[in-house]
């Protein structure tokens, strides 16, 4: 049975005026339950004190409503009763689900969906505002066990909100013990105030409705004069040094047509693509790692290119790859010289990255160019710099079906993805904002940019559909770079690179695919 008590959170102890005839509703409705306020202090010290292992993630949320997000969840766990926020009211009493021995949650009102699901690919959006459970249900402790490798995300949807909130009830393995509502019961108006219907009106089925007060559907703004005024600005300077464009027709007619409309090949052999530079101290440690996985080596043929390096890379992977030549399908080793110098501790600055991201697309084009013929079935792009990942990922990859895959590159488990170069852009307007991040003709976003999510701030889901592709570990049908699906070297739609390589094959309906939970380790320097 669900307890008769209420929780409800805020940052202190004294509530705003404005939502006191809200909290008070509730027992009004409900006479005799026990309500619980949790300030920012007491909740940190419920979570202290009886889930001591997520500490650490709670204590790192910057935001104070992941706190509130998270505790709530830990507070059904322990206690069990009624989570409401403080701008939800109680409109009927609950006496009609208080027995029951099931979690009771409700969906997120419909018109709330079109901005949250369709790049996320979810179903349907739960609601976190008002949550119903027994104390000690295992729900919440397979929802907690999602929120660690989420703590850095982008958007608190995802981190902790209704989004992995809404994962973790299509995952959990006991379906029966769960009492999923439409949004009528809790929520039945939407953040402009209307029912399903387009009425105000809330209907007998509701027992709460949501005012919406500090929601998390924020109202598109219009750019005051300074923001238009920097847009201007920067847009011009992009436009006057974005340099060489690949347009989507020239692009369109290097590619064979026949090869676009393929279906994944049914063939299982891989041809293991690595470019390196200066990378003597990885070349050994990799071809052991290779050695190490559940692929049949006599289906992998290795195609390494080297140029440039001035530790002798070159020689050590010569003298590296003799003895372990007889274990593979075939090893071939290439050269490709740039005739560039760029400081390996600087290569990630701004300013370097048109020549260094060209380079790389030459480099990769040439290895497809001489390393791969119509043996191979699969080229899978791997950074040697890589030093972990699971045994079975090559078949996990396979497995997808998607002719364009990659897994979730991060320098430690669980953490923030390190191959930025993977992520799904979101529907926004290029304001100011895009156009500052522009380097000589590339996008290239900082960290807190919100047009953007990485395969980390959505490690709640299994799959998603992706724009951008990075290299350190990527997947692709080997006939579509036979049939000249290649790495942009001028810049398409401001990328190059492996980038511009995933937003052209979805240009030419070819989407990549992301694996926000499969997890490679990228050594941390």
């Amino acid at each position: 049975m669900i307890p008769p008590i209420l929780h409800q959170t805020w940052k202190t102890d004294d509530v705003p005026a404005r939502f006191k005839g809200w909290s008070d509703s509730w027992l009004r409705h409900n006479p005799g339950w026990t309500q619980m306020l949790w300030s920012d202090r007491t909740l940190l010290a419920f979570v202290g004190e009886h889930y001591p292992e997520l500490l650490q993630t709670f204590c790192s949320y910057p935001a104070g409503i992941e706190r509130s997000d998270a505790g709530r969840y830990l507070l059904l766990h322990h206690f069990g009763g009624i989570y409401a926020d403080l701008d939800c009211e109680c409109v009927a009493p609950f006496t009609r689900i208080m027995d029951e021995e099931r979690v009771v949650l409700c969906h997120e009102p419909a018109a709330h969906l079109p901005r949250h699901l369709p790049y996320r690919g979810m179903p349907y959006l739960l609601f976190n505002g008002t949550m119903a459970s027994p104390p000690g249900h295992p729900f919440w402790l397979h929802l907690a066990s999602y929120l660690p490798g989420l703590a850095a995300s982008n958007d608190v949807l995802d981190a902790t909100g209704p989004c992995v909130l809404t994962s973790a009830q299509i995952s959990y393995p006991d379906q029966s013990s769960l009492a999923i509502h439409p949004s009528a019961l809790f929520a039945p108006l939407d953040n402009e105030g209307l029912n399903e219907s387009g009425s105000t009106d809330v209907g007998s089925a509701s027992l709460s409705v949501h005012h919406w007060a500090g929601t998390w559907l924020e109202k598109e703004q219009r750019l005051n004069l300074s923001r238009r005024l920097k847009r201007l600005i920067y847009r011009a300077r992009h436009l006057a040094t974005r340099g060489a464009q690949l347009s989507l027709d020239e692009a369109r007619s290097s590619v064979a047509p026949e090869v676009l409309e393929r279906a994944p090949p049914e063939g299982g052999n891989i041809a293991i693509l690595v470019p390196l530079r200066d990378a003597s101290e990885h070349i050994r440690p990799f071809l052991e790692l290779l050695q190490g996985q559940d692929h049949p080596c006599d289906r992998i043929k290795l195609v390494f290119c080297e140029g440039d390096s001035t530790d002798g890379s070159w020689e050590k992977l010569q003298a590296a790859v003799e003895p372990v030549r007889h274990r593979f399908r075939d090893i071939v080793l290439l050269q490709k010289s740039l005739r560039t110098r760029l400081d390996r501790k600087g290569r990630h600055k701004r300013g370097l990255q048109r020549v260094r991201r060209t380079g790389l697309a030459r480099v990769r084009n040439h290895i497809i160019e001489k390393g791969l013929d119509e043996s191979d079935d699969w080229a899978l792009w791997i950074d040697i710099d890589v030093w972990s990942f699971p045994g079975d990922v090559i078949e996990t990859l396979i497995a997808t079906g998607r002719r364009i895959v990659v897994p979730n590159c991060v320098l430690y488990p669980n953490g923030i993805s390190f191959d930025r170069n993977s992520f799904v852009s979101l529907p926004a307007r290029r304001d100011h904002r895009y156009y500052r991040d522009m380097r000589n003709g590339l996008h290239q976003p900082t960290a807190d940019y919100p047009g953007r999510r990485l395969l980390s701030d959505v490690r709640h889901l299994d799959r998603i559909d992706l724009d951008g592709v990075g290299g350190t570990m990527l997947l692709v049908d080997a006939s579509l770079h036979r049939g000249g699906l290649v790495f942009p070297e001028k810049a398409y739609q401001n990328l190059v690179e492996t980038e511009g390589f995933g937003v052209l094959a979805r240009d030419l309906g070819v989407r990549p695919l992301g694996l926000p939970r499969v997890e490679i380790l990228h050594v941390p320097w």
